[in-house]
């Protein structure tokens, strides 16, 4: 009996929690409310307000499902024997591929710069601690590996994801992320894999030269 209310309970919160996805990647925060959500799942606001005391609350449970979602695609090959330039490209590439996807994710740095909300400061820096250390090991496994030089592993990767976070800034600065084109991702991704390539220049180990 517990098992079966413990799944129905879990199935409301995925309902809602998909609910209030695509409210707040169409949206936002700030223009969503918590009654548009509950109209859109069928429930009264009272009972939303059972499972989530706040907005906030439930932006925060939106950013980390996308987050867990991220995680999960980028460890597919993380946890691989893939050497780690190969990996540092694929990352780069379905890192801007993927975001298409998760808006909420693709908003983050804008939403949290131009807003003074606290809830933004929390979940941006959440999300980027998360892809500092996923880039770092990366580099950690290159220096490893030989491939890359023995540098800095966390300044470099800091250098790295702020470079492909300023690229997708500059499209927002001048369009929302709901009214990109098939042309602006495929810019968006010619961008993201010059910027690896142009990293990876400089931290590829210089080849061993034959006597």
């Amino acid at each position: 009996m517990t098992e079966t209310k413990n799944k129905n309970e879990a199935g409301k919160l995925e309902i809602i929690i998909n609910a209030a996805q695509k409210r707040f990647a169409h949206y936002g925060l700030c223009k969503t409310t918590m009654n548009e959500i509950a109209m859109d799942v069928g429930m009264g606001k009272a009972s939303l307000y059972y499972y989530f005391p706040d907005k906030e609350t439930l932006f925060e449970a939106v950013i980390k499902k996308e987050q867990h979602l991220f995680i999960e695609e980028m460890n597919k090959f993380l946890n691989s024997n893939m050497e780690a330039t190969l990996q540092l490209k694929k990352y780069v590439k379905l890192r801007s591929q993927y975001f298409r996807h998760l808006l909420n994710l693709s908003k983050l740095r804008s939403d949290f710069f131009n807003n003074g909300k606290p809830i933004y400061a929390k979940v941006f820096e959440s999300f980027n601690n998360m892809e500092l250390e996923m880039v770092a090991n990366i580099i950690q496994h290159g220096i490893t590996t030989k491939e890359f030089k023995r540098i800095n592993k966390h300044e470099y990767a800091e250098f790295l994801v702020d470079l492909l976070l300023g690229i997708r800034m500059v499209k927002l600065k001048y369009k929302d992320i709901n009214e990109f084109s098939e042309i602006d991702y495929e810019d968006l991704d010619k961008k993201s894999c010059k910027v690896a390539n142009m990293f990876l220049k400089e931290i590829q180990s210089e080849p061993i030269k034959q006597v």
